[in-house]
Order: C-alpha cells, then structure tokens, then sequence
C-alpha cells in the first residue's frame, strides 16, 4: 500500500516535472532563441533538443522515487532526503553553466532544472514526510516488546501502550 502511494506521488510529480519544462523550454525558445549547449566530446555546442529534457526530466523523477523509498527507511528522512535532493540540484546547475554556450542558455537550463526538481522534490518529499520511522527496532525486539515508532507529527510513543502517565 505505501509502495503504491510511493509511486502515484512519484507519477504525478514527473507528469507536473515534464509539463513544467515543456513550458520552460518554449518560453526561453521564444524568449532567448535556441538552447546551445556543448556536450562531452562534441565539435561544437548543439542545440537542446525537447526530447532529451523530457527524457532527462523522467529519468531524474525516477531515480527520486528510488531516492525517497531508501529515505523513508531512515531515522531523518525527510532531512535526508531533502539534502540529497538540493546537493544534486546544484551540481546539475553547475554542469549547466559549464555546458551553456551563453549566459541565457545556462540561465534558462537552470530554470529548466528547478521547473523539474520542485514538483517531484514536492510530491516526494510529502511522501517521505508522512512515512512512519521505526527507532530502537532491534532493541525492541530483542527485549520482546513493540518496536518505538515515531511519525513526522508526533513524537515517539510505544505501540503496545497506551498509556500516557509513563515516564522514561
């Protein structure tokens, strides 16, 4: 069920993603002219072409679902995964200001990438956030008692006990 979940927010996230750059991409087309860009190994800068944004876009929203599913895992995910997330966003602007041939091509290819990063970042992100943690597990169950589990709006409590005048 959470994996479903996982996945509808991942999808929806990339749908608004490539919608986002699509946008993005017409709008600097019109605004600045054609997006050069030297590739690795190229004569010469080339034009970015829509596919390959739509595609990197898709690529990227998926490797964030991965991303998010191993997060939820951890004791901070959402901090975690946020971190991973802003760290990759600003490599790829940096590897967008080396490959630009101009300033407004790699002004528009770093819009291109936060039209792609804040809608799947976003979806993702209220995902993690709303993902249970389970803390002190091994020792739980080592002891035979429920593992603590703590979720984003509460803090930790014990799931075999209900009662609240117990102190730690």
């Amino acid at each position: 069920m959470a994996f479903a979940s996982l996945l509808r927010s991942g999808f929806v996230g990339i749908v608004a993603a490539v919608g986002a750059v699509v946008i993005t991409f017409f709008i600097a087309d019109v605004v600045s002219g054609p997006l050069l860009a030297s590739q690795p190994g190229a004569d010469g800068p080339q034009e970015v072409p829509l596919g390959g944004a739509v595609v990197g876009t898709v690529i990227a929203g998926v490797v964030a679902i991965v991303l998010a599913y191993i997060t939820s895992r951890m004791k901070r995910s959402t901090a975690i995964f946020l971190l991973i997330c802003v760290v990759g966003l600003v490599l790829y602007g940096l590897f967008a200001w080396s490959a630009a041939d101009s300033q407004s091509t790699g002004i528009w290819l770093n819009v291109m990438h936060i039209a792609a990063a804040v809608p799947i970042v976003g979806q993702l992100t209220r995902w993690v956030s709303g993902q249970p943690t389970v803390v002190k597990a091994a020792s739980a169950v080592t002891a035979g008692t429920s593992p603590e589990v703590t979720t984003p709006d509460s803090a930790p409590t014990d799931s075999a006990s209900s009662d609240d005048s117990s102190t730690n």
